[in-house]
């Protein structure tokens, strides 16, 4: 017997969820004492896997699921790791409940009776090959006691996000690619210069922005642009500088996960380019990144390679840059070919 919910957009919350998983976690419960179900952690040991739903038909199913067809969602695995550990004594108190992932998604996660989260390695749907969501970390002040963590509050409900579950997924957002500038001051004789590269953040909601233009009739000009992550480095050149900025710009990118391949792969053929690596040598190295990190994800989800070179395909399509097949080597060349016509035009502040 299926036992179907329907819930309103509007009272889908934690409350509501996390009844719902306490009623699969009581099933997968009775059904492990009774010989019917494995436990959570012997379908990890036979290799069941982690496996996302498609986006709001959400099948909150039990462990003897999992098992016949090889592959849970979080919102499958956390219920019946919860009731393992019930069931095996080690926590009787353990839940399974749901923390944000975005403005308006939840991650299924198991709440110990510490109160403490199972997040990062430790989450079972990381067990089961789901990439590992982060805790927050803290950073420890002078006196040992005090700690930092980064937080973010959504702007439209008020709920507050920390580390890898920031806001990710918004409606009617834009995205433009990654923004580049670069200004220049003079320290006592010695030119130095401030690279800055702003990094979309995939998704997120639109925020105005305006810019002002030397011109003989002072124009200001205004729009919407999306949240980015902003890194800045200095150099003694302008292209030091931009370059030095750009690495930030990736390495917090693949940190946090809020960028998109697609931007990832735009920044590192520009680095390429303004290092002096050749077109091609810099497609070939670019088209064996982009290969290793499809073939990663794919591991990972059970989805076919070819859906993400699809996508990647028709992103590039859509700039006007379509390559010639989704195979990585055109996928590249495609992406190089956007790095390659770069300029850095005008430096700001110098005279």
């Amino acid at each position: 017997m299926r036992i179907r919910i329907a819930v309103p957009e509007e009272h889908v919350d934690p409350p509501v969820i996390d009844a719902a998983l306490e009623a699969v976690t009581r099933l997968d419960e009775s059904l492990i004492r009774s010989g019917k179900s494995p436990t959570s952690d012997q379908l990890v040991a036979a290799g069941a896997k982690w496996r996302p739903e498609n986006m709001g038909d959400e099948h909150f199913d039990h462990g003897g699921t999992i098992a016949a067809r090889g592959w849970g969602d979080c919102d499958d695995w956390a219920p019946l790791h919860a009731a393992t550990l019930r069931t095996s004594g080690r926590d009787p108190g353990a839940s399974a409940v749901v923390i944000p992932s975005g403005p308006s998604t939840y991650h299924a996660v198991v709440k110990r009776s510490t109160g403490q989260l199972e997040l990062g390695p430790a989450d079972i749907s990381a067990r089961a090959g789901m990439r590992p969501i982060a805790a927050p970390r803290a950073v420890v002040g002078a006196d040992g006691q005090q700690g930092i963590e980064m937080a973010a509050c959504d702007p439209h409900d008020g709920r507050i996000y920390y580390g890898q579950l920031l806001p990710t997924v918004g409606p009617l957002s834009l995205h433009c690619g990654p923004q580049f500038s670069v200004r220049g001051c003079v320290v006592g004789r010695t030119p130095y210069y401030e690279g800055r590269c702003d990094l979309p953040m995939a998704g997120s909601p639109l925020i105005g922005a305006r810019s002002k233009r030397s011109h003989p009739r002072r124009r200001v000009r205004g729009g919407v642009m999306p949240y980015a992550l902003s890194s800045t480095a200095h150099g003694p050149t302008p292209i030091a500088a931009l370059s030095h900025a750009i690495v930030g710009a990736v390495l917090c990118g693949e940190a946090s996960e809020l960028s998109t391949p697609l931007d990832k792969y735009k920044l590192l053929a520009l680095q390429c380019k303004m290092g002096g690596m050749p077109a091609a040598e810099c497609a070939r190295s670019l088209s064996e990144r982009i290969a290793s990190d499809v073939m990663h994800d794919s591991a990972r989800s059970g989805n076919d390679p070819h859906v993400y070179f699809a996508a990647l395909a028709g992103q590039l399509s859509a700039e006007g840059k379509p390559p010639r097949d989704i195979h990585p080597h055109s996928i590249s060349a495609a992406i190089v070919s956007v790095a390659e016509g770069f300029q850095l035009r005008h430096v700001v502040g110098m005279r």
